[in-house]
């Protein structure tokens, strides 16, 4: 079967480029692929891919009818428009690596001063009433939040069939395509190296004593950066040989120079930038807790947070979209609302006193990945897959594995008296209707982190629950 494969391709400087310079190879088992490239893209890519036949987009014509399927990976960038518009000639399967495509439209129109063709890609979608919020956005008098409408609904259309890596994203896209088949498959991550931390910080000319963040990701505020700051700023008053190290492109859209001048804390946060693959293990390898949190979500499913759980490191996420679905044992997770920087805070705080927690929690993440999102069950899903689309029988499923966690002892927890209910766990609880149950919620989550009533941070989240008229005995 001869696939042509679209997806940008290394060096480009993202993760979808990573992603596929890992699957490819997998895939070339099962299929004869040809590599469908923009014509301006460098052939130094990959030591992996230098045998994969390439096709030129401008050749994509005539290349197309001896293909027996197209497969385009699609994200929400500019370095997607090329597919973006391919797509719509010649039809194909389509891996959503975000569900959101504002940012991409917006740059295909907006970006490029067409206002009539970014308030006529709102009206296709949502209408008369879409139509006049570009219009408002256009003239400078209101600010469209772009997570909030996808503007997806082109390139659903135009896929013969779809693939996911979550439950989140099917579910999300099945209502517009209903008669779509939609396939969610494990990501496929390559097993992590595992580098000496000593020996990292040292090529790093990182502190051995130090505790040290690492926030890995594009600095960009739905990135939660300034809640991280915000958390950080606390615990480093507490912790002052800590350090924060933010690894990802600076965005010209969030000033977080300004921020960390804000908060003083020009010493204890360093601007990394974008790290290459070498680079970024031994970073990844340094780090006693790393930061992966976001929201609003794009609705993608995180490859960079998969490969620090790949090095059994524990990690801290946004309990929002495709993240929510992860088991509650390989990773902790922090709400997006008025709490965050508190719990964020307390997490790090509870890691740093409890190292074995810490390490307990990353070793199941390692375990989560090896057992759930090897590049073999990826690449057997996708081959099963992409034969029964060709074949004209495909419908949608699930390949994604079970995780049967290892057994492990539950972090010490300390009761809250918030209320009479005895101490269960956190799923329990939220299962169960309460008045209050945002506050419970709160409270428990201190509790299981091992905090006690004496704890200053508590104390201040209580003093800020009384300043809003909330009675916390």
């Amino acid at each position: 079967m001869r696939l042509g494969y679209f997806s940008p391709l290394p060096p480009s400087p993202t993760g979808i480029a990573d992603y596929s310079a890992e699957l490819l190879p997998y895939l070339a088992r099962e299929f004869d692929i040809e590599l469908i490239v923009s014509d301006a893209a460098p052939r130094n890519s990959a030591p992996a891919l230098a045998s994969f036949p390439r096709i030129p987009v401008s050749e994509l014509p005539n290349a197309a009818a001896r293909l027996d399927l197209l497969l385009y990976h699609m994200g929400n960038a500019p370095m997607h428009a090329e597919m973006y518009r391919a797509l719509q000639m010649w039809r194909g399967v389509v891996v959503m690596h975000d569900i959101v495509l504002h940012h991409l439209i917006g740059w295909l129109t907006l970006g490029r001063g067409d206002k009539q063709g970014y308030i006529e890609a709102m009206r296709g979608e949502y209408g008369e009433a879409g139509a006049e919020l570009a219009r408002l956005e256009t003239l400078g008098l209101a600010s469209l939040n772009r997570f909030d409408y996808p503007l997806n609904r082109t390139v659903l259309q135009s896929a013969r069939a779809i693939i996911v890596h979550s439950e989140y994203a099917a579910q999300q896209i099945q209502p517009i395509v209903p008669n779509t088949p939609i396939a969610v498959m494990p990501m496929g991550i390559k097993p992590m190296p595992t580098l000496d931390p000593i020996a990292s910080r040292a090529a790093l000319d990182l502190p051995q004593s130090a505790f040290i963040v690492v926030a890995f990701g594009e600095i960009q505020a739905f990135k939660r950066i300034t809640v991280i700051l915000d958390a950080f700023a606390a615990f480093h008053a507490q912790h002052p040989d800590s350090l924060l190290l933010l690894v990802g492109r600076e965005s010209p859209n969030y000033d977080v120079r300004a921020v960390i001048a804000t908060l003083q804390l020009e010493s204890a946060v360093q601007l990394v930038g974008f790290a290459a693959v070498g680079e970024y293990e031994k970073y990844i390898a340094a780090a006693d807790v790393c930061l992966n949190l976001r929201y609003p979500t794009a609705g993608e499913t995180s490859a960079s947070l998969l490969r620090l759980m790949a090095a059994g490191k524990t990690t801290i996420v946004t309990r929002t979209g495709a993240f929510a679905e992860l088991p509650e044992q390989v990773c902790l997770q922090v709400e997006p609302d008025e709490y965050e920087d508190a719990l964020l805070l307390a997490y790090l705080q509870y890691l740093a006193e409890q190292p074995d927690a810490g390490a307990a929690i990353g070793a199941q993440a390692r375990r989560y990945v090896e057992t759930c999102h090897t590049l073999e069950q990826s690449a057997a899903a996708y081959a099963d897959f992409l034969r029964a689309v060709h074949a004209g029988t495909a419908t949608s499923k699930s390949y994604l594995i079970p995780f049967q966690p290892a057994p492990m002892t539950r972090p010490r927890t300390a009761r809250i008296e918030h209320t009479a209910m005895p101490m269960q766990s956190i799923s329990e609880i939220k299962s169960s209707p309460a008045p209050n149950d945002w506050v419970d919620e709160l409270a428990l989550n201190y509790a299981e982190l091992g905090l006690s009533a004496d704890d200053a941070v508590l104390r201040e989240v209580a003093d800020a629950l009384r300043d809003l008229g909330l009675k916390i005995d």
